[in-house]
């Protein structure tokens, strides 16, 4: 889990695909298809870094 101060680190669509090494084009993508953790603030889209960390994390598969 990150730290509290990334907990609540709020990010824009642009700043969340740099983060994820995404395109901003398939970040909306995922969104669409509701596949990513994010929330709608009016018109605009916001990404919790947190959220973000831990949706890639569980998607981690570990080798034997």
């Amino acid at each position: 889990m990150a730290d509290n101060s990334e907990t609540m680190e709020l990010l824009t669509p642009e700043e969340a695909a740099r983060y994820l090494g995404f395109s901003v084009p398939y970040l909306y993508k995922l969104c669409k298809e509701k596949k990513i953790p994010h929330a709608n603030y009016g018109r605009h889209l916001i990404f919790r870094k947190a959220d973000l960390y831990n949706w890639i994390g569980a998607m981690v598969v570990y080798e034997k």
